[in-house]
């Protein structure tokens, strides 16, 4: 009877051992976890985000020019970079005195590139209307233009492009062909408007910017002028007064020659032909007289002292 109960013990830790032996794997198929191991989410976090370098470019103050804006852009998990890059134009320049180019609430739903196009779709907000607009109806379309103008810069700086489609979706009419149209200029007719080419005028070359300041020079409006002077140089106003201004040169006709820049893109020189009539009418002309500009936050400008050395002051 003994026997028996001590078998039957015996078989009852055997069977215990087998099933603990059971719920763990032999050694050699147990894979360590690595310390510096992380569980996968199945949503994409921050850290699986791109930080992009890139060049935006938006509206200088109130002129018809462009500024560029170096920055970081973020590109999100399945986004193309020229979604984030027309994204951050939308979002607008962190220099509080460029004004919005785009309508409220414009949005870019897609991107596409072929055979050197890139089809940019936005919704229909884009035919929106400013807030201004029934009030400066051309200050609207100028803004309208340049909108257009910094979109085709920042998505052609590459070079891998070589033209940008504009497509709208239509939330109402969906019959309706998704190319741009002239409505986004206030035309009824709504012509289809072509891939948009990157255009010289409105780019913030040196010499583009040079032409502005003397355009306002040669109108006499110094509050214009006074945008095209380096902040770091002091204003225009505190080293002239507005008598001073007054009494300064007519610039009656002035040419432009290309200019060039300095190998670390801080400052360029741009030459011009200026004609100038002082008092009693007497005629001054300088040949290609140099022009130094300094790129400050993407914007060529001129110091001050050499503005002032140039209206015949002297800057001692």
């Amino acid at each position: 009877m003994k026997k028996r109960i001590w078998l039957l013990l015996l078989l009852i830790w055997m069977v215990l051992v087998c099933t603990g032996c059971r719920q763990q794997p032999p050694a050699g198929l147990v894979e360590e976890t690595p310390q510096d191991a992380r569980v996968i989410d199945a949503e994409p976090d921050d850290a699986a985000s791109l930080q992009l370098d890139a060049t935006l470019y938006f509206r200088y103050g109130d002129t018809a020019l462009l500024r560029q804006e170096s920055r970081q852009i973020t590109m999100l998990p399945n986004e193309t970079r020229e979604k984030a890059l027309v994204s951050a134009l939308l979002e607008g320049s962190r220099d509080a005195a460029s004004a919005a180019l785009f309508p409220e609430k414009t949005q870019v739903l897609a991107t596409q590139a072929q055979d050197g196009v890139i089809y940019i779709t936005f919704n229909e907000a884009l035919y929106g209307s400013y807030a201004d607009e029934s009030k400066l109806p051309e200050e609207a379309l100028l803004r309208r233009k340049l909108a257009l103008a910094a979109l085709t810069a920042t998505l052609t700086e590459s070079g891998e492009y070589r033209s940008v489609q504009v497509l709208v979706r239509a939330e109402e009419n969906v019959g309706r062909s998704m190319r741009l149209t002239t409505r986004f200029f206030g035309d009824a007719a709504e012509t289809v408007v072509p891939p948009l080419l990157r255009q010289q005028e409105g780019l913030p070359t040196p010499a583009a910017y040079a032409r502005e300041l003397l355009n306002a020079w040669q109108i006499r409006d110094w509050d214009a002028l006074s945008s095209f002077v380096t902040a770091r140089s002091g204003s225009l106003q505190k080293l002239m007064t507005g008598e001073e201004l007054g009494a300064a040169p007519v610039l009656t006709t002035f040419a432009l020659y290309d200019g060039t820049v300095s190998p670390d893109g801080a400052s360029a020189v741009v030459c011009a032909d200026l004609y100038l009539r002082g008092a009693e009418d007497t005629e001054t002309q300088w040949a290609a007289y140099p022009l130094r500009l300094i790129n400050e936050n993407g914007a060529w400008k001129i110091p001050a002292a050499q503005l002032k050395a140039m209206m015949g002051e002297n800057d001692d």
